[in-house]
Order: C-alpha cells, then sequence, then structure tokens
C-alpha cells in the first residue's frame, strides 16, 4: 500500500514507546465498541489521545490514515478533532492546489467546531485537464465507521446521505 511505503520511509508519527493507558472508553456505534483511550507523544513531541479497542483489532478511518495500524499490541486511531489537528500541523502541509495530490497524500474531511468527522488515504489522484482539484473519479482507501477497509471513489465520500461533503482538504506528510 502506497500510504505504508510513505510511512515507513518518513518513520512513524507515533512514539509507540510512549503509548499510555488513560481511561476505558465506549464508541457510541450502533453494536457500541469497547475499548481504552491511550495518550502518546507524536515524533514531534505533542501528545494525542488515540483509541484501542478491546480486542486490538478494530480501528476508524483516522487509524488507517495515520498509521495506527502499525501500532504494538492493537491498532490505534487518534480520535476526531483536536488529536487529528495536532497531528496535522506538526506532521503534514496543505497540498494547494489539490490538483497537486500525489498517490498516498491524504485527505482530511472538516466539519462544525473544528471536527474532522472522516479521513482517507488518496490511492489513484484523478485531475481533468485544467482543473484545480480532484475529480470524483480520484480513489481513496477508507474506512467508515465499522464498515470494512475498502477502497472508494471521492464522490462516493462527498455525496449520498453517508457521505461527508465537500469541506475537505488534501495533505502530505512534512
Amino acid at each position: 500500500m502506497v500510504r505504508a511505503a510513505q510511512a515507513s520511509e518518513q518513520g512513524p508519527i507515533f512514539r509507540w514507546e510512549t503509548i499510555r493507558e488513560v481511561r476505558p472508553d465506549t464508541l457510541p456505534f450502533k453494536d457500541p465498541v469497547y475499548g481504552k483511550t491511550f495518550e502518546i507523544e507524536l515524533s514531534s513531541g505533542h501528545v494525542v489521545n488515540v483509541f484501542r479497542a478491546d480486542d486490538g483489532q478494530f480501528y476508524f478511518c483516522h487509524g488507517l490514515t495515520f498509521g495506527g495500524k502499525e501500532a504494538p499490541g492493537g491498532i490505534v486511531s487518534p480520535y476526531s478533532g483536536k488529536e487529528v489537528r495536532t497531528i496535522l500541523e506538526y506532521h503534514y502541509r496543505l497540498v494547494d492546489p489539490e490538483s497537486a495530490a500525489l498517490p498516498g497524500d491524504i485527505i482530511v474531511w472538516s466539519g462544525p467546531g473544528g471536527e474532522t468527522p472522516h479521513s482517507a488515504v488518496l490511492v489513484d489522484p484523478v485531475v481533468l485537464a485544467e482543473k484545480y482539484y480532484l475529480d470524483y473519479s480520484s480513489l481513496l482507501r477508507s474506512k467508515n465507521g465499522q464498515l470494512p477497509e475498502r477502497t472508494m471513489t471521492l464522490q462516493k465520500l462527498v455525496e449520498g446521505p453517508e457521505g461527508y461533503g465537500e469541506s475537505y482538504n488534501v495533505f502530505r506528510r512534512k
């Protein structure tokens, strides 16, 4: 996978040896996911909170996007909002125009109050001639909630009742 190769060349953003359990937590899905909140130091020195399911296997989009699948002892997913914004600020840069996006870049959706409801890894960016944005046929690797990880079009992630809208930006590892 493109993202894994990019991460290994630059090293993980997480300092795995610093992971520390904070408290029990339950994600409020239709079928609740039981687990724990952990804090972990980033390679930048900043600390973020992440979720680890009790089964060590469940993860959500931010675990896929930011390399949480590589965590020793079980997959972790950074929480939406402040945690994702901290990771972006210290480890990523905005790709502008988005038509300059490359495979392995990430897309992060934004919402009210600084929320980051979804993120995905760009697999195959498609840009039409003389356009400065990604075409809806661009392919991304996504993990939507409790659904399996899969490759989807940008259109599917933007539109429809389960879509996240057009409030997104493209980022690249610094």
